[in-house]
Parts: structure tokens; sequence; C-alpha cells
């Protein structure tokens, strides 16, 4: 008694010590997700018929309990087929079966579920438990042969010798397993699911899986063994034709398990694999040669970082793919996914993805559910999402959208399902429309759930994935809306304007907040005033096109150089008209909010940087324009009131500043508050009628890379450019304090004409 206990201590310390953090489930989920007949910790599940399943699982003296168990089974019309041994402590596949039921039946001839989970089954080649000091009860300083050789017996050999012929599912988690050696499995000829989830599996031989080809599930995920440095090992092949047995193998499971690059190139051998899940496993760079030749449908690679580096990797399955799961991967663009014209559901969340490509939206033509959550997605200008004409489960989530246009409104119409809390949105009436048509469709569209285009019919249901359970969970669990906005009035706009048959399935109380830039302040988006009279705008508009129109077929060679001209001219026209259009905004600007001439203001200028631009402001900046130029600068980390909210400090600032200048360069660009910081400095400006804005570029920032704002305002205003070279910096600070003395000699002027 006191070995078992002492081995069975070993064994459980060992296999903590083997057991990885928890983790997030990947696309193929758990193995409790796969089948029903037993559960996470190893019990027989009510699924399993009682007059069928004999359950001596978390047991001491398994045997001797099987034994009786089957003493007194009833086997008149029915056989032992579910077998439960899990936890009972075991170091070794049992030698159970041979043994016989009542009516002479042995359970090689029955078993057809079998899990020995949770027992801890030494390998050959493991090290051997050190007993000389434990077991020294009897003064024995040496351990008996007889337990010296059980405790070194191959973990297999209960299987040997034994024909399992009925066995359909075997159940190894959790069981300390090394190692697979030659034709642990051979004698089950149609085995169809095998469980090899969270042991130390680090090698597997050439022919561990000799014998198994009616093989239809594989799962060897969370295998994790620790070498003497306490790092993790990567899973070895003996050789790449490991799995070329596996004629019907249709999904494999490797999820959490360190692979090694080679490895993948023994998919090459699975021509029936239909589903691969490499989640988290270090791999990088996925050569499009390796999946080629299968018929794989649904494919996991999350967490890997830069695996689709090689943009065609995906060529090999192009139109077989439905669903790919490819979270944090370092994934900046979608053009990997060009032409996947079977997919249905994109997992792509938190990757670096800016933009979506017209031609890669188009090519996407069963697209159901795209998931682009924590990326770097802005406000669009153009129909997009209208491309994918099945498309009806939309998330983009915590990403940079910052305003609501009306062409992603018009994206979102076909939609049933949207998702973008958590942006920091800018209030104005397209937010206002957008959540008002969602809550006029609570009350008339129920929840559809979405489910696969095309319902294959995979052998033995052997083939799970969770990705569309994990969409129509969003949808069954998402929170109804139910008020209207702030005052309640909002009857009239649920019955006009806008269309679309859409659902937030994100909305919680607190969610869906923009920011009234002109108040300083956040209200949820049904609060927003409406759009106003675009009725009667839009009659204007009927009644222009209609008189153009007519002036067109009246006279066309005398309008045709019009059109010509302002093709030709097409920018400068733009820009004319935002000119118009914030003159006519000035215009509309109440009295009260103009800086008049005896303002007195606390500083000279209030600097907005970014936090990685802080070592040039304080080393560079301040020296130069505090001490040589006698100008008092206003830094957010130096003045800030105590007390106010940042938003309340940045507004305060600015309004007691003569002068707003933005450094500006690529990290200022990619800060979420440092482009807030550059909206809201040209609506004060705006608001108060002043023109007081100096732009100084530490670097060349690419057209590609200018938000429409700082496009605006570079073509509007002067800048100055930091040079590089050191002699070109004179010049650079001759220039700016010149400006910035400017700006306050002008103010001082107007101060004392007052």
């Amino acid at each position: 008694m006191l070995l078992l206990l002492l081995v069975t201590a070993s064994a459980a310390l060992a296999s903590a010590s083997a057991q990885p953090p928890p983790q997030e489930r990947c696309l193929t989920g758990y193995m409790t997700d796969v089948q029903s007949w037993v559960d996470e910790s190893g019990k027989l599940t009510e699924r399993a018929p009682r007059a069928h399943k004999i359950d001596v699982s978390y047991q001491s003296n398994a045997n001797r309990r099987l034994h009786k168990q089957l003493e007194t089974f009833s086997c008149a019309n029915n056989s032992v087929q579910y077998l439960s041994m899990a936890r009972n402590q075991l170091l070794v596949v049992p030698k159970i079966f041979r043994l016989t039921d009542p009516c002479g039946q042995p359970l090689s001839d029955t078993l057809a579920y079998l899990t020995l989970a949770g027992n801890f089954f030494y390998s050959k080649n493991f090290e051997r438990p050190k007993f000389e000091v434990q077991m020294n009860a009897t003064n024995a300083m040496s351990v008996p042969a007889e337990v010296e050789g059980f405790v070194t017996e191959v973990w297999s050999s209960g299987f040997h010798g034994v024909n399992l012929q009925n066995l359909r599912e075997l159940d190894l988690r959790m069981c300390g397993i090394r190692e697979l050696e030659d034709s642990p499995f051979k004698n089950m000829p149609n085995l169809e699911k095998l469980y090899l989830g969270e042991n130390n599996i680090y090698q597997i031989n050439e022919k561990s899986f000799n014998g198994v080809s009616n093989l239809i599930h594989l799962d060897i995920s969370r295998n994790y063994e620790y070498n003497t440095n306490e790092v993790y090992r990567g899973l070895y092949f003996g050789d790449l034709k490991v799995f070329s047995n596996l004629i019907r193998l249709q999904t494999l499971d490797l999820s959490y398990t360190k692979m090694r690059q080679e490895n993948l190139l023994a998919m090459k051998k699975l021509r029936s694999l239909l589903s691969l899940s490499i989640c988290q496993t270090e791999l990088i760079n996925m050569e499009a040669s390796w999946l080629a030749g299968t018929s794989l449908r649904y494919l996991d690679v999350s967490r890997n970082q830069n695996i689709f580096k090689d943009k065609k990797a995906l060529r090999g399955v192009r139109s077989t793919l439905q669903v790919v799961y490819a979270d944090n991967i370092a994934l900046s663009t979608l053009d990997v996914f060009d032409n996947l014209s079977s997919l249905e559901i994109l997992l792509v969340a938190n990757n670096e993805i800016a933009t979506i490509k017209k031609k890669i939206a188009k090519s996407l033509t069963n697209l159901q559910v795209l998931i682009v959550d924590m990326n770097r997605l802005t406000t669009w200008f153009r129909p997009t999402m209208v491309l994918m004409p099945k498309l009806k489960f939309l998330s983009m989530r915590n990403n940079n959208i910052n305003l609501i246009s009306e062409e992603m409104e018009m994206d979102f119409e076909n939609l049933r399902y949207i998702g973008i809390s958590g942006n920091f949105v800018v209030c104005n009436c397209n937010a206002r429309e957008l959540f008002l048509l969602a809550l006029r469709n609570e009350q008339i569209l129920p929840n559809e759930f979405i489910f696969p285009l095309n319902n294959n019919s995979d052998v033995g249901g052997a083939v799970y994935h969770t990705g569309f359970r994990d969409i129509n969970f969003l949808i069954s669990n998402r929170q109804i809306i139910k008020s209207v906005c702030a005052s309640g009035e909002c009857k009239e706009d649920l019955n006009s304007k806008s269309s679309g048959n859409f659902h937030l399935f994100d909305y919680n109380d607190g969610s869906y907040m923009c920011l009234l830039a002109v108040e300083g302040r956040t209200t949820p988006f049904g609060a927003v005033p409406s759009c106003g009279a675009r009725t009667q705008l839009d009659i204007d508009h009927v009644i222009s096109d209609t008189m153009n129109t007519l002036y067109f077929l009246v006279i066309p060679l005398f309008v045709l150089p019009f059109f010509i001209f302002g093709y030709v001219f097409r920018r400068n026209i733009r820009y004319f008209f935002i000119t118009m259009r914030n003159s006519t905004m000035i215009s509309l600007i109440n009295n009260e909010d103009i800086i008049d001439e005896n303002t007195i203001f606390n500083y000279d200028v209030f600097v907005s940087y970014c936090h990685e631009d802080r070592d040039w402001v304080l080393d560079q900046l301040l020296p130069h324009v505090e001490v040589d130029a006698n100008v008092s600068v206003c830094l957010h980390e130096r003045d800030f009131m105590v007390g106010l909210s940042i938003l309340e400090n940045i507004v305060s600032c600015m309004d007691r500043s003569k002068t707003i200048l933005l450094i500006l360069s690529q990290k200022f660009l990619l800060s979420q508050w440092c482009q807030f910081e550059m909206h809201l400095a040209q609506h004060r400006l705006l608001e108060t009628r002043r023109e007081d804005l100096i732009l100084v570029l530490l670097e060349e920032i690419p057209r590609r890379m200018r938000p429409n704002t700082l496009h605006y305002l570079m073509l509007t205003n002067t800048y100055v450019v930091w040079p590089k070279e050191k002699a070109e910096q004179i010049l650079f600070w001759r220039r700016l304090n010149k400006s910035l003395l400017a700006h306050k000699l002008r103010q001082a002027n107007n101060d004392s004409i007052a």
C-alpha cells in the first residue's frame, strides 16, 4: 500500500508539472465537444446507455472493482460497450480485456468506447522514480524486482495480444504519455476516434499509427513536454510518412502542441483531411505546397506569428476552405484570402488590418461572417462590405473607427448583425440613424441564426468545429435594445429615412456612446441631434438634377468643356467646396463661442504630441521656445489640472492658449488620442474663429497615411519640417520662433488697443 501511495504521489507531481497554462479554445473546441459519452474528467455521461456501461473511475483497486461489476453485470440482452477506468492511479494500460461477463463475452469483443483518462503511464525510457528514501518503513534500500519490472513496462502493454475489433473510440487524455512507439494501436482495426490530448508526447514514430487505417478523428492537442531547461520541447515526427496509413483521416487537432516547422510536410499525405487546427503551435510561414492535395474545409492557425507571410499559403485549398480562424498572427492585409470562393466564416481579430481591399471583398462571394475585432480599421468612404453578397455578420469592435459615414450605412443595409462597440466615435447624425434603425428592427425582426450554406455530409460526424456555434451563441445571448434615446422622443425617426435589417449583437448599457466635440462630452448614439431638414435638401437636389439634365440635352457642346475642366481640376474644386463648407459652419457658430479681442490667455502655445516624441519635445522644443524665444508653453504632463478629466483638460488648455502647435509624426497618427486632439483642435479653431494653428512635421508623412483631417490641414496651413541635417536646424528654429512670436505679439497688440 505504501508503494502504491508513493508511486501515485510521484505520478501526480509529474503530471501537475507538465500541465500547460489555461488557454482559449480553438476552432476544433475540446474533446468533450466532439463526443458525448464521456465528460471532461473521464466519467461516463448519461448519453452512455446504463445497460451497456461500467464506470469505475476515481477508484482504487480498479481491477478488483471491475471484476465485481462484471460478475453482477446483467448480460442477457446487453454487453459492456462503454468502460471508464479514468483516474485509477494506473501506471500502464491494464490487462483486463480478456475478462468476461457472466455470459462469457470478453471485453475485447464487446468494448466500443474506452476511457483511461487521468492515469499516469510511465514510458519505457522514462527515468525511474527514486524509492530508496521513501520506502524505508521495512528498512529496504532497493526496489523489489517485481515493482521495478512493472514500472518500466511499456505503457501500452495492456493492448498487446488482444484484438479490440469493435473498439470505436479510445480516450487517453492526461495519461502522461511521452512517446508513441511502433504500432500501439495495431489491434484496433475499426478505431475511428483517438484522443491523445493533454499528454507529454514529444515523439511519434513512423509506425505509431499502423493498423488504424479507419481512423477519422485524431486529437494530439495540448501536449507539453519539458526538457532539462524547463523549456517545452517541439513534437518530433520520426518520419514525414507518419500519417501515410491514415487514409480516411478527416480531423487532425494539434492545438497548443509545439510543432517543428518540417512537421507540416506530413499533412500532404492526408488526402481526406477536412479539418486542421494548428492553433498556437509556434509554426511560422506556411507554404502553399503543405496543404495542396488535401480537401481542407476548416483551418485554425491562430496565435502563430507570421504564419501567412507567404500570400499564396492557401492557394491549394482555395475552392474548399469554408471556415478560417486566424486570430493574432500579425496579419496586415487580407491578401492571403483572395479568391477563397467557398469561405463562409473568417476570423482575423487581433491583427494589424487597416483596410479591406475592394478586390478581396469581391472575391469572397460566399462569406457570411467576418470578424475583424482589435485591428486598425478606420472610417471608410467607399462601399466595401456590400461587395460580399452573402455577408450577414460583421464585427469590427475595438478598431479606430471615429465617424459613421453614409457609405458605411449603405454597407450595413443588407447585413443581419453588426458590432462596432469599443470605437472612439465622434457624434454625427449617421450614428443616430444607425442606432434608431437597429431599435426599429428589434420590434419587427426576430433573431436569425446563421448556418452553413453547404451542409456537407461528413463520415461518422467526425468533423466538428465551433465556428457557427460561436456566432450563434453571440446572437442568442445579445442584449435587446429597449431605450430609444435620452429624451424618449424618437418615434418619427423609426419610420423613415434609413433602411436596413440589422441588429447590434454587441449592444449593452453604456456601449454605443459617441463624443459631442462641440460640448466636450459623450452621449448615446440615440441622443445625437437629428440630421435636420434633409427632406428639403433632397427636393433641392431633385430640382437641380432636373435642370442639369435639361441643360445637358439642350446645349451639350456648352456643358462639355465644364465637365472636362471639372475633371482636370477635381482636387482643387473639392477643397474649394470644403472651404466653403467650413465658412458656412463658421457663419452658423454662436457668437458666444467666438474669442474676442479682450480675451486673456494663460499660455502662448499649447503643444500636442505623442509619447514616442516626448524626448524631442523636452530636449529640443522647450529649450529653443521657452528659453530662447521667451514663449510660455502648455504641456499636458506639466500643466493639466488634477481632478479634471483628460477631455476637459484638453479643451481647457486649448482655449487658454493663443496658439495650438501639433508635433506630427507617423507615431502621432497611430495614437487614437493624438488624432482626437488634432480633430478637436480644428473644431475649436473653427468655433472660435481663430487661425492660430502651427504644424511641425518630425518626418515626412506619406499621403496614404494621412487622415482626411490632416491632409486638409496641410493643404490649408503652412507647416515646417524638422530637418535631419544639423546645419539646417538653425533655420528651422528661426522660422518656428518667428511664427510663435508673431502670434504672441499680435495678441499683445490687440490687448493694448483694447
